[in-house]
């Protein structure tokens, strides 16, 4: 199942895995196997040191539960 109109640089407000949800992420490719993406994420490890990094990562469709694009509060 190919989505359409996810080029690349389009931002993606959720993708949600069954155990994971990544915010705030932007599309690297998608295809008729799934989505790379790129997320920024803040790891801070057991000393309390704090790293920002940068994480791509394709997740097949079949694992994804959905894709939120936008979301506007009413």
């Amino acid at each position: 199942m190919e989505i359409q109109g996810l080029g690349m640089g389009t931002h993606l407000k959720e993708v949600a895995t069954q155990d994971v949800i990544y915010r705030n992420c932007s599309v690297i490719r998608s295809d008729a196997v799934g989505i790379l993406f790129e997320v920024q994420r803040t790891i801070t490890d057991a000393g309390g040191d704090v790293e920002h990094v940068h994480s791509q990562l394709l997740i097949p469709w079949a694992s994804i539960t959905y894709v939120l694009l936008t979301e506007e509060k009413l």
